[in-house]
């Protein structure tokens, strides 16, 4: 058999696993949101979309309201766990509350995951970074919205990666301070990357991963890659700052009142 058909077949094979997923969501589930991942219960060959469905497929099993949200030119599959838009648009929100309640399903935020994925520091600042570093205001809107609207519950987690200019982008961003106020910031190592539930669920199937693809292990490397540490006063005063080896932040909602 041809590389590429067995490809093929155990893509559409691992994905029918999965295929009644939205089916068995439940309502008043609390999301774990997937930023800049595709899914798609009908994703078929080997695509970065197939990738995105497998890992996603292993991260959230059956039972779990995950969403994912990215801007993709192909034809997704319409059902609860995608939304087509951009996370750092204006409307981000706003569609993401339409999506929840077209799909029933609940308001609060358990967690929300920026991909990692082969993500070199330049292109990561042009897409991620966009739009002045909306995506961190998104994030901090998440955190000041209440119950019944969309929002991130407190001690909800976020997980951003950190290659280097992004992060100097994120810290020096009018966002920041606002969102550390309501945010406990925390960093992880490169040698503690499974800290990030992401990663540990990805490692359980980097060969399968691979095999569509990407290597995690270059991934996470590539994030530990020291970019030029940018020295002003600006950032010598900040409160917070990324060591040489931290190749994630982890953001934690303050408990609301505290």
């Amino acid at each position: 058999m041809a590389v590429d058909e067995w490809r093929n077949n155990n893509c559409i094979s691992f994905l029918k696993q999965g295929d009644t997923t939205e089916r068995k969501q439940k309502d008043g589930k609390e999301i774990s949101l997937a930023l800049a991942m595709t899914y798609d219960v009908n994703a078929e060959g080997v695509s970065g979309i197939s990738r995105d469905t497998i890992r996603l497929t292993n991260f959230w099993g059956d039972m779990s309201a995950g969403v994912a949200v990215s801007i993709v030119p192909k034809e997704v599959t319409i059902s609860p766990r995608y939304l087509r838009y951009d996370f750092t648009g204006r409307k981000f929100i706003e569609k993401l509350e339409e999506h929840v309640k077209k799909f029933k399903l609940g308001p609060c935020i358990r967690e929300i995951y920026l991909d990692y994925m082969w993500m070199p520091d330049l292109w990561a600042v042009e897409n991620y970074g966009k739009n002045s570093f909306r995506l961190l205001e998104n994030i901090l809107e998440l955190a000041i919205r209440r119950t019944p609207s969309i929002h991130i519950k407190d001690g909800g987690v976020v997980f951003l990666p950190t290659p280097w200019k992004l992060y100097h982008g994120m810290v020096t961003s009018e966002f920041w301070k606002s969102l550390i106020r309501l945010y406990r910031v925390d960093y992880i190592k490169y040698e503690d990357a499974q800290s990030n539930p992401l990663v540990r669920s990805d490692m359980k199937i980097e060969g399968e991963i691979a095999r569509y693809g990407k290597d995690v292990g270059m991934s996470l490397d590539k994030l530990k890659v020291e970019g030029e540490q940018i020295l002003s006063l600006e950032t010598e005063d900040l409160e917070y700052w990324r060591g040489n080896d931290d190749i994630f932040v982890r953001l934690t909602r303050k408990t609301r009142g505290s």
